[in-house]
């Protein structure tokens, strides 16, 4: 072991020889391996822990836990969740429906009626696996001119903003679209229906019962929590504090350990909280069309290289999170949990995945071809995906065909791969050889189509006015400046809008933007999607006189 290791410290229970597969392995100098760039004591790092049924077998610090103070990560350093949480918010609610006290294909608007009235009833249920088609609420914000860690937003905040929402990204059930407006409805149906805070419902039916000493919920942002780890991301060749500015937790604001991550698998893995508790909550689901997805109830259950996969990843502020079991693997458990923001928890937890089953199926091949030049040529252009309108480019340089910065490649079965698991067909109803439409199939089998833009207007004077959205309580003002088009959301908080097709902009700031006109060509609205809130509209004001 390094001093560096000796120095930040370890936690680890090994069985004497433990067999971890064919052969012996060590499981401290696998898990320094893949950790190795976070072994220092100049930057923030990670924590890992593993568990084979149900027994712990290594759980170990590395990097720093606070960079100000000099304390370092270990077992017992207590970590943000970021969205692994869904899954303890989702144990609540299924908790609840067991107790008989809601259904999970109740109409939400039963606990909160200040929701609209959509064309079809969201459900608990809906909110549970992502097909509510509810808009992002930390976009929403942002729209406002408050992004998530400019100002302290609570529980009420999320609310508001989501039951101010005429409007879906999509039809009630139609599709998969994660958002985390769902889950930040949950804590007030938990309140609502049991008269306790999902804190207090969480710490008296889950985590007491299950042992998880060191979890509890981030209600209160100002709170004193001894050891835990600080957030942070990358500032130059330096480090900066990145901690969440808010109260609002259920899908994410978890504070736990390792150690205690572990306790859960194995709570989940044994259902320990009843049968139908776990079979209900890893269980996947389906869309209103009757298409399986991934998603189940704030976990995802899939596959990875042959083997089924409950897991789920977390990001808030500055933490990453993983947290994975391999149920026909004696149900394997690794927890990460990191306070560095660059942290890819994904491939770290897979990283020791792979060491200790190495009898995982190999990646399958990409069927794909030599790109040719010809039908790379013809897909060049500027595109916009229709179901949220987000802008795609497509670039052909030095050989390498991308769609919005993401490579393409010619499969040999026809169409494109976009990635890695994606697949774009191209289509043209005019029957010629240059596509109009794209037609993108993702992993899951869900559909969206691609259609062919112009390009930018030069003249943008015709954009300059006044644009309201109720839903939002925000007038924005777009002005043109040294030639270039500008949008103010609020005092002190303007940006350039850059054009990229016609009557479309981009912002790094509030995502895509686009004018609608009416039948005689007037430019009548604004439109936003950013993120996970797509076709936020305002309507165009009159000028003032």
């Amino acid at each position: 072991m390094t001093v560096i290791a000796r120095l930040i410290g370890s936690s680890v229970l090994l069985a004497s020889t433990t067999t971890l597969s064919a052969q012996s392995q060590d499981l401290t100098a696998l898990a320094d391996r893949v950790f190795a760039p976070f072994n220092s004591v100049h930057g923030p790092g990670c924590a890992v822990g593993v568990s084979r049924s149900g027994k712990v077998l290594l759980t170990r610090g590395y990097g720093m836990a606070d960079l100000e103070s000099g304390r370092a990560n270990d077992a017992s350093t207590i970590f943000e969740s970021g969205s692994v949480a869904k899954q303890f918010t989702a144990t609540a609610i299924v908790l609840l429906a067991l107790d008989g006290k809601l259904s999970l294909d109740d109409d939400v608007r039963k606990f909160i009626p200040e929701l609209p009235v959509y064309d079809a009833p969201i459900t608990i249920r809906h909110l549970l696996n992502h097909t509510s088609g509810l808009r992002e609420w930390s976009n929403l914000v942002a729209l406002q001119g408050w992004p998530r860690g400019t100002r302290r937003h609570t529980q009420d905040v999320l609310v508001d903003i989501v039951a101010r929402q005429k409007s879906l990204n999509y039809p009630v059930g139609m599709t998969y679209s994660y958002t985390n407006s769902g889950f930040g409805l949950l804590p007030t149906i938990v309140q609502r229906v049991t008269g306790k805070s999902l804190a207090a419902f969480s710490q008296e039916r889950i985590f007491g019962p299950l042992g998880m000493k060191d979890t509890k919920w981030r209600d209160d942002m100002t709170a004193v929590v001894p050891r835990r780890a600080q957030g942070y991301s990358r500032e130059g060749n330096g480090w900066k504090l990145e901690m969440p500015i808010e109260d609002v937790y259920g899908p994410g604001g978890l504070l736990t350990t390792v150690s205690d991550w572990l306790i859960w698998n194995d709570a989940l893995a044994t259902k320990k909280l009843g049968a139908a508790w776990a079979d209900t909550l890893v269980r996947r689901s389906r869309t209103k069309s009757g298409r399986e997805i991934s998603y189940a109830l704030g976990i995802i259950n899939t596959s990875y290289r042959g083997a089924q996969e409950i897991s789920h990843n977390g990001a808030t502020a500055g933490y990453r999170t993983s947290l994975v079991r391999y149920p026909q693997h004696d149900q394997l458990s690794v927890a990460v949990l990191c306070n560095a923001a660059s942290a890819n928890p994904t491939a770290l937890s897979r990283g020791m995945v792979d060491a200790l089953i190495p009898t995982l199926a190999p990646a399958p091949a990409l069927d794909t071809v030599a790109t040719d030049s010809v039908s790379a040529s013809r897909l060049v252009g500027h595109w916009v995906r229709t179901s949220d309108h987000a802008y795609q480019p497509i670039e052909f340089a030095k050989g390498r065909l991308t769609l919005g910065g993401t490579p393409l490649r010619p499969l040999r079965s026809g169409g494109w791969l976009l990635g890695a698991a994606t697949k774009i067909v191209p289509l043209d109803p005019r029957g010629g050889t240059t596509p109009s439409r794209l037609l993108r199939i993702d992993a899951e089998s869900d559909t969206t189509m691609l259609d062919r833009v112009e390009a930018p207007l030069t003249v943008l004077d015709g954009y300059v006015g006044r644009y309201r959205s109720d839903e939002l309580d925000v007038t924005y003002e777009v002005t043109v400046e040294k030639g270039a088009l500008h949008l103010r959301i609020r005092a002190g908080v303007t940006m350039t809008l850059d054009a990229v097709y016609k009557d479309g902009f981009g912002s790094d700031d509030v995502g895509d933007v686009w004018f609608s006109r009416d039948a005689k060509g007037r430019i009548d609205a604004l439109h936003v999607s950013g993120g996970r809130a797509w076709d936020v509209a305002f309507a165009r004001l009159p000028a003032k006189k």
